[in-house]
C-alpha cells in the first residue's frame, strides 16, 4: 500500500488504502526523545497563565500526539481552537483546525477530517500563509485519494508541488512528489509511481528525513509488487520496516507489517501471513489507527479462509466489517448474515461428504446408489442456494456502491459551494480595499512633507482599521498642516467601515466647521461618532470607538509651533541634540466615542514650540503589540523609543526602511496581530 506523510502532512500508503502526511515539522514519531518532549509540554501546560502561550502548547501537544494517541490529539486541538477563537487569533485557529483534521484522519473519519482541513485552508489563504496552504492542499488531496478520486487529488498535489518549489522548501517539494506518485499508483501506472517516488527519496535522503525515507521504501515495495518484481518488493518493504522501527513510528510499523503479511499471503505462505498480520494489528491498536486495523483484520480473515479455518475467518471478517461500517457507514447486517450462511453451508457440505464416504464402505451397492442420488439432489439444492446468495450479494454490493457514490457527490458539491463562497467573499473584500484606498488618502503625504516625512502603513488584513489623515490650509505665507494617526476598533472589514466614518468626520470638522484646535476637533469627533453610531440609543448602539493622535503644525518664516490632542495615543518629539532626547506628551486616557452609561469627556490641548531638526512621531499600538523574537513576546513601547533614538542620524526615508526591516525580523514567521501605522515628520 502506498503512503503519503503528516504535518503539512504526507500520503503513507499501505497495500489498499492511502494515507497523506507531509513531514514539514517532523511528525510520525515515538521514541524516548519525543516522549520527553510530550512529557515536558504536559508538565508545562498547567503553569501557563496567558491564553496565547496556552494555545501554542496545546497545538504542539496535538501535533506530537497525533500518531501516538489520535483521540488525545483531537482533545488538545479542540481546546486550542476554543481559546484561539475566543481571542480571534487567526493563525492559531488555522493550526488547530489542521490538527483536528490530522486527528480525525488517523481515526479514518474522513468526512470530519475534510471539513476541518477546508476551514483551515480558508483561514490560511486569507492570511497569505503559503506554507499553511501547502499543508492544507496536500491533506485535502489525500482525502480525495481515500474517496477514490485520484484526479481530484492530483489537482491539490500539483498545487502543493508548485508552492513547495516557490518557497524553495525541499521537504514540501519532496512530499508533493511522493503524493503524485500515489496518484499514479491508483491509476495503475506503476512505472510513473516509481519515478516520482525515487525523486522524493533522493531529497529526503539529502535532508536526513528518516521517516520520509521509510515512506518512500514502503511505496517502492508496493509498486514493485504490482509489477511482479517480488525480489525488489521484499527488499524495500523490509528496509521500510527497519527504518520505521528505528525512529519508533508506530503507524509506519503497522503499515509495513501488514504489507509484509500481504507478500506472504500472495506467495501462499498463510502461516507467515497470519503472523505478520497479527503483529501489524497489535501495533495499529496502540494508536487506534482504524485504517491499519481494518487492513489487518481483512488480511487475517482471508488467510484463515485459505487454510479452511472458516470459523476464525468469519470472526475476523465480522471485526473487519464493524470497523468498515464505522468508517463508511455503507455495509448492512445482511452481508454478515449471508457470510455466516455461506460458511455454515460449506461446513455442512464437508460433513455430508465425510458421512457419504463412511456409508459407502458399510452399505451394499443399492444403498450406495440411493445415497449417491440423494447427494446429487442435495448438491443441486446447494448450488441453487449458492446462486441465490451470490445474486443477493451482487445486488447488495451495487446498492452500497450507489450509496457511496451519492455521498461522495454530496461531499464534492459541498466543497465546491464552499470554494465558490470563499472566492466571492475574498473578491468582495479586495474590492472594498480599492474603495478604501480611493476614499482615505485625500492628500498624498509626500506632497506636503516631501523628503521630511514617512508613513509606515501595514494593514493586518486586506482592508484596515488603522488610517492616517492629512490636510493643509494655506494663508498667504503661512501654512497650517493637520495630520493624524487613527486606530479604529477592530481590524479587517469592521475596522475599515469605522475608518471611513472617522475620515469623513475629520474632514467635516476642519473643512466645513473650520475647527483649528486639535482638542476641539476631537471633541467634535466624539459627538459626531456617538451620533453616527447611535450610541445614546440602547437597542441600536454600536459600542465602538477609535484611538487617535492628532497634530496641528503651524509654520511661517519665523517659527514652528505644534498643537496636539490625543485619545489614548501619545506624541513623541525627539529633540535634535548631540545626544538626542525623546519627549513624550501623553494623550487623554479615553477613546473617541461615548459609551452608554458614561459622560462625554473633553479632550486637553497641548501646545509645543518646535526647533529646527526636531522630529515628530505619532502611531497606533500595532507595532508595539506585535509578537515576535525568540520568546514570541510583544515588541513594547520602550524598545520602540530606543530604536527611534538610535537612528536619528538617518534620513526619514532610511528611518522608514529601518522600522520596516526591524518589524519583519522581529515578526519572523508569526502572524501579524493588528494593523500597524507609524508616522514620522522632521522639522
Amino acid at each position: 500500500m502506498f503512503q503519503f506523510i503528516q504535518k503539512f502532512q504526507i500520503p503513507l500508503r499501505g497495500i489498499k488504502y492511502p494515507l497523506f502526511f507531509i513531514l514539514i515539522s517532523m511528525g510520525l514519531k515515538l521514541h524516548a526523545q519525543d516522549q520527553r518532549v510530550i512529557d515536558s509540554l504536559q508538565k508545562k501546560l498547567p503553569t501557563v497563565e496567558t491564553d496565547s502561550l496556552r494555545i501554542n502548547i496545546l497545538n504542539d501537544l496535538s501535533e506530537e500526539m497525533v500518531d501516538v494517541d489520535p483521540a488525545k490529539s483531537i482533545s488538545y486541538a479542540t481546546e486550542a481552537l476554543k481559546l484561539a477563537e475566543g481571542i480571534n487569533h487567526k493563525r492559531s485557529i488555522g493550526v488547530a483546525l489542521h490538527n483536528l483534521g490530522n486527528g480525525y484522519y488517523n481515526l479514518a473519519d474522513y468526512k470530519k477530517a475534510l471539513s476541518y482541513y477546508i476551514r483551515g485552508l480558508k483561514i490560511k489563504e486569507a492570511l497569505g500563509n503559503k506554507r499553511g496552504v501547502l499543508s492544507s492542499a496536500g491533506s485535502i488531496g489525500n482525502i480525495f485519494l481515500e474517496l477514490h478520486k485520484p484526479d481530484e487529488a492530483y489537482k491539490y498535489f500539483i498545487q502543493a508541488l508548485t508552492i513547495g518549489k516557490e518557497l524553495k522548501s525541499k521537504t514540501g517539494t519532496a512530499s508533493a512528489l511522493i503524493a503524485i506518485g500515489t496518484v499514479y499508483n491508483d491509476k495503475k501506472d506503476f512505472t510513473q509511481a516509481i519515478e516520482y517516488t525515487f525523486q522524493a527519496l533522493k531529497i529526503f535522503e539529502e535532508t536526513d528525513n528518516k521517516e520520509a525515507v521509510a515512506t518512500c521504501y514502503n511505496n517502492l515495495a508496493d509498486a514493485y509488487e504490482n509489477l511482479k518484481d517480488k525480489k525488489k518488493a521484499r527488499y524495500y518493504i523490509n528496509k521500510a520496516y527497519e527504518k520505521y522501527e528505528e525512529v519508533g513510528n508506530v503507524y509506519g510499523m503497522a503499515l509495513a507489517l501488514n504489507n509484509i503479511a500481504s507478500f506472504y499471503e500472495n506467495s501462499g505462505n498463510y502461516e507467515k501471513a497470519l503472523e505478520y498480520y497479527q503483529r501489524g494489528l497489535e501495533q495499529a491498536k496502540k494508536i487506534n489507527a482504524n485504517d491499519r486495523i481494518l487492513a489487518a483484520y481483512k488480511g487475517i480473515s482471508k488467510s484463515y479462509k485459505k487454510q479452511g479455518r472458516f470459523k476464525e475467518a468469519l470472526t475476523s471478517y465480522e471485526l473487519f466489517q464493524q470497523i468498515n461500517d464505522s468508517i463508511y457507514n455503507t455495509v448492512s447486517s445482511k452481508q454478515i448474515a449471508e457470510m455466516q450462511a455461506r460458511f455454515d453451508t460449506e461446513k455442512k457440505a464437508k460433513e455430508i461428504d465425510i458421512l457419504t464416504k463412511d456409508k459407502k464402505i458399510q452399505e451394499d451397492a443399492l444403498i450406495r446408489q440411493r445415497f449417491i442420488s440423494w447427494s446429487i439432489a442435495v448438491g443441486g439444492i446447494l448450488v441453487l442456494l449458492f446462486a441465490v446468495v451470490a445474486i443477493r450479494g451482487y445486488n447488495q454490493k451495487r446498492k452500497i456502491n450507489k450509496e457511496l457514490d451519492l455521498k461522495n457527490k454530496k461531499i464534492e458539491t459541498a466543497y465546491n459551494i464552499i470554494e465558490d463562497q470563499h472566492k466571492d467573499i475574498t473578491g468582495s473584500i479586495r474590492y472594498a480595499k480599492r474603495l478604501q484606498e480611493a476614499i482615505l488618502p485625500t492628500v498624498e503625504f509626500k506632497d506636503i512633507f516631501k523628503e521630511n516625512g514617512f508613513v509606515l502603513y501595514k494593514p493586518k488584513d486586506i482592508v484596515s482599521g488603522d488610517f492616517y489623515w492629512v490636510e493643509e490650509i494655506k494663508d498667504n505665507e503661512s501654512s497650517t498642516i493637520f495630520f493624524a494617526a487613527v486606530d479604529c476598533t477592530g481590524h479587517g472589514v469592521p475596522g475599515a467601515f469605522m475608518s471611513i466614518v472617522g475620515h469623513n468626520l475629520l474632514n467635516q470638522a476642519v473643512n466645513e466647521h473650520h475647527q483649528l484646535k486639535p482638542s476641539d476637533i476631537l471633541d467634535e469627533l466624539n459627538v459626531g461618532l456617538s451620533e453616527t453610531l447611535r450610541q445614546t440609543i440602547e437597542d441600536s448602539a454600536v459600542k465602538d470607538g477609535m484611538d487617535m493622535a492628532l497634530c496641528v503644525l503651524k509654520k511661517n518664516a519665523a517659527a514652528f509651533t505644534l498643537q496636539f490632542a490625543g485619545a489614548n495615543n501619545p506624541l513623541w518629539i525627539v529633540r535634535s541634540k548631540e545626544v538626542p532626547e525623546l519627549i513624550e506628551i501623553r494623550g487623554d486616557k479615553f477613546p473617541i466615542g461615548i459609551f452608554l452609561g458614561e459622560e462625554l469627556h473633553k479632550f486637553n490641548n497641548h501646545e509645543i514650540e518646535l526647533f529646527k531638526g526636531d522630529t515628530i512621531y505619532i502611531f497606533t499600538d500595532g507595532f508595539a503589540d506585535q509578537f515576535g523574537g525568540s520568546k514570541e513576546k510583544k515588541f513594547k513601547y520602550k524598545p520602540l523609543q530606543q530604536l527611534i533614538l538610535s537612528f536619528q542620524h538617518l534620513s526619514m526615508k532610511d528611518q522608514h526602511a529601518t522600522l520596516n526591516k526591524t518589524l519583519k525580523e522581529w515578526k519572523g514567521d508569526l502572524e501579524q496581530v493588528d494593523d500597524i501605522l507609524v508616522i514620522g515628520i522632521r522639522v
